[in-house]
């Protein structure tokens, strides 16, 4: 498999709070990988140094063998590298439909008023069902997001990060709050995205069940530091990973 994506020695402080230490990982094209660890393992720091929301104290970030440690968010994303967040980030006062048109819009270099002649931009209009059809969020576009169910939020917030068509996307606990059933709806949803093979998903996510059906790779972290990684069985069958974060979970 090709290497999308190589991290060298990550490290960032918080004062003397160390929540991320010289961590070197490479995320290959095509493997849907999943990230655990106990809380404070420094798993959403690690995706906030990737997608650039911080800035690492130490080492180096490579996407597709290019230097981006210093680049700001939003070139990063038209470079191909996205994320959905712990905290839902939509515009909830804008139909389903405008939620994903904006970042599709953006993508494709379209007007700056993006809502005045959406008939002028077809491929755009296109490109918004298929992926609200793709998410089962069709038959809501004209819905305001606020009114749908937190499952419903979270299908669409995870539409707005492939909306730009990303190499990689980073999932930040998808099924938070999620019932049974929501949880099942994106478990079957990240499985057909992933197969479909446009993207590559990185998924943190605290729900074990979703973590070993979905995963192909699992890195753990606990204390900042990568403590083990590899396919589900040998994670399920690493002592140190059981003492430290799977025992109670399992």
């Amino acid at each position: 498999m090709a290497e999308l994506l190589r991290v060298e020695g990550l490290t960032k402080r918080f004062g003397e709070f160390t929540a991320v230490s010289r961590v070197s990982l490479e995320f290959q094209k095509g493997i849907l990988t999943s990230i655990i660890g106990p809380n404070g393992a420094g798993k959403t720091t690690l995706i906030n140094l990737i997608t650039g929301s911080l800035h690492p104290d130490e080492g180096r970030i490579f996407f597709n063998g290019e230097d981006i440690t210093r680049l700001p968010t939003d070139k990063r994303v038209k470079k191909g590298i996205s994320r959905s967040f712990q905290v839902m980030n939509i515009f909830p006062r804008l139909t389903v439909f405008k939620n994903v048109m904006l970042p599709v819009l953006a993508r494709l270099g379209k007007s700056m008023r993006p809502f005045s002649r959406l008939e002028d931009h077809p491929d755009a209009l296109a490109e918004v069902e298929r992926i609200l059809k793709g998410v089962g969020l069709w038959e809501r576009k004209d819905s305001i997001v606020g009114e749908l169910s937190h499952g419903d939020q979270r299908l669409l917030e995870m539409s707005i990060a492939v909306a730009s068509e990303p190499e990689i996307c980073f999932l930040d606990e998808p099924t938070s709050g999620m019932n049974p059933i929501e949880r099942v709806k994106v478990l079957e949803l990240v499985k057909k995205m992933a197969a479909d093979g446009r993207t590559t998903f990185v998924i943190v996510e605290h729900d074990m069940d979703v973590v070993f059906s979905l995963s192909e790779r699992i890195i753990v972290m606990a204390r900042g530091e990568v403590l083990a990684d590899g396919n589900p069985a040998e994670i399920k069958e690493n002592q140190q990973v059981r003492d430290v974060y799977l025992g109670e979970e399992l």
